[in-house]
C-alpha cells in the first residue's frame, strides 16, 4: 500500500467473499437479508473504520494508518474504501512492528495526520453511522491527534461492535475480533491491517443486525446500545487498585521498577521503567512510564505485568 491516501469506488479490491460455506483466501461471506431490517437500518450509510498505532495509549503514541469502509445493510460489497498510511514522525517500536507489520520505512513517505484526517473525516460525511471494534481504543487515537492538529471533531454517533455483540451474545468466551469473526463464520483469518479488519467489522456489524429488533432511529440505537463521538474522550486519569499498592508508591516517589510484561506477541520481557502515570479506558488500566530499554516513553498494561519490584 501506498503512503497517499487511497479512495476508492465499488470497484475497489478487497479480500474475497463467497456464498455459503465455499471459503475463499481464509474469509467467509457473511450474507445477511434486509428484508428483516427496520426501513431506518436500511436506508442508514455506515462507515466501519479501524486503526494501527505506534502503541496502546494515545495521549502519547500515534497512528500510523488509517481505514473505512463505507456501506448499507443488505449489501455485501462496500460503497467506497479509504486507507492511508500515516508518518506518526516517530520510531514504530518493534513489538508492534511484530503485530500489524508496518515499518518506518512503510511509513516514511507517508502523509502526516492532518493530511490524512482531513480526508478521512471527509470520506465518514456528517450523518453516516461510524462503527468500530473496541471503539474506544480507536476513538482515543483519532480524538488526541484531531485535539493535537486543531482540528474540529465531527459529531458522528460511534457503535462498538464489542458492546453490540456482548449485549446481544452474553457469556461468550472472548469478545476480540478474531474470536467473533471465527464464530459467526465471516472470516478465518486477521490481518492487522486497518482496511481488512474494518471490512471484518463491517461483517460482524452486517451479522448482528439482524437482532436489532424494531429500531427505527438514531435516538433508538442510543437507547439499545454505548454510542460514543469523536468529540469524547474515553480515557481518564486514575488510581491503581489497592493490590498494586507497591506500583502506586513507585509512581508517587518516582521510584524504578523492574517488571516482567507479556508483549502482544506473547513473549515475556524484563524491563526498567520509571511510571509516571495511570490511565483507564474502559476496564483496562495502562501504566505511562519511562522505558530504559526503549530510551523513552512507553505505556503498559497492567494486566500484561506477570511480575514488578521496584529496584529504587
Amino acid at each position: 500500500m501506498s503512503g497517499e491516501a487511497i479512495l476508492i469506488g465499488q470497484h475497489c479490491p478487497q479480500p474475497e467473499k463467497t456464498v455459503g460455506d465455499r471459503d475463499i483466501g481464509g474469509h467467509i461471506g457473511a450474507m445477511q437479508s434486509s428484508s428483516d431490517l427496520t426501513e431506518f437500518l436500511r436506508t442508514q450509510t455506515y462507515v466501519a473504520f479501524d486503526t494501527e498505532t505506534t502503541g496502546l495509549w494515545a495521549p502519547v503514541n500515534r497512528l500510523v494508518e488509517i481505514a473505512g469502509v463505507k456501506f448499507r445493510l443488505g449489501q455485501v460489497e462496500p460503497e467506497e474504501s479509504f486507507a492511508s498510511l500515516i508518518n506518526p514522525e516517530r520510531p514504530i517500536p518493534e513489538d508492534v512492528v511484530a503485530i500489524h507489520g508496518i515499518t518506518d520505512a512503510m511509513v516514511a513517505a507517508a502523509p502526516t495526520a492532518r493530511a490524512v484526517l482531513e480526508r478521512f473525516v471527509a470520506f465518514c460525511d456528517d450523518d453516516s453511522i461510524l462503527i468500530a471494534h473496541n471503539a474506544p481504543f480507536d476513538i482515543s487515537f483519532v480524538h488526541c491527534e484531531l485535539g493535537r492538529l486543531g482540528l474540529p471533531y465531527p459529531e458522528n454517533v460511534i457503535l462498538d461492535t464489542v458492546d453490540i455483540y456482548r449485549r446481544l451474545h452474553p457469556g461468550l468466551e472472548s469478545y476480540s475480533l478474531l474470536s467473533l469473526v471465527s464464530r459467526f463464520e465471516i472470516a478465518r483469518t486477521q490481518e492487522h491491517r486497518a482496511l481488512s479488519d474494518a471490512i471484518l467489522v463491517q461483517g460482524l456489524f452486517a451479522v448482528a443486525a439482524s437482532g436489532f429488533g424494531d429500531v427505527c432511529s438514531v435516538d433508538a440505537l442510543k437507547s439499545r446500545f454505548a454510542t460514543y463521538s469523536l468529540a469524547t474522550w474515553p480515557g481518564e486519569e486514575g488510581e491503581l487498585p489497592p493490590e498494586f499498592s507497591e506500583l502506586t508508591r513507585a509512581i508517587k516517589e518516582s521510584r524504578r521498577v523492574e517488571i516482567i510484561y507479556q508483549s502482544p506477541s506473547q513473549r515475556e520481557h524484563t524491563r526498567v521503567i520509571q511510571p509516571k502515570q495511570v490511565y483507564i479506558l474502559g476496564s483496562m488500566y495502562y501504566i505511562n512510564a519511562f522505558c530504559e530499554r526503549a530510551h523513552g516513553e512507553r505505556t503498559f498494561r497492567l494486566d500484561r505485568i506477570e511480575q514488578y519490584q521496584v529496584i529504587d
